[in-house]
């Protein structure tokens, strides 16, 4: 257990998961609790790639969608009262 890098973190992963995690990088340490085993993987810090956009721009979806539905519910009440 000496090899283990510091900037590593270690999580339980979902069985399911285990071969998507390993494409990542993770490597397996053994057995863990019921449904997952223990694995051992990058710190988010470290990554060396860049996001494409930031957290931010997570949300511009969900409001175009929000801008789109109230754009309709607009039009709807207008059609209504005319």
């Amino acid at each position: 257990m000496d090899d283990l890098a510091p900037d590593h973190v270690r999580a339980f992963i979902a069985r399911t998961r285990v071969a998507e995690m390993k494409s990542r990088g993770w490597r397996v340490l053994g057995p863990g609790e019921e449904g997952s085993i223990l694995m051992e993987g990058p710190m988010l810090a470290s990554r060396t790639a860049v996001l494409d956009a930031p957290i931010g721009g997570l949300f511009d979806d969900l409001v175009a969608r929000a801008l789109e539905r109230a754009d309709a519910r607009d039009r709807m009440v207008a059609r209504r009262a005319a």
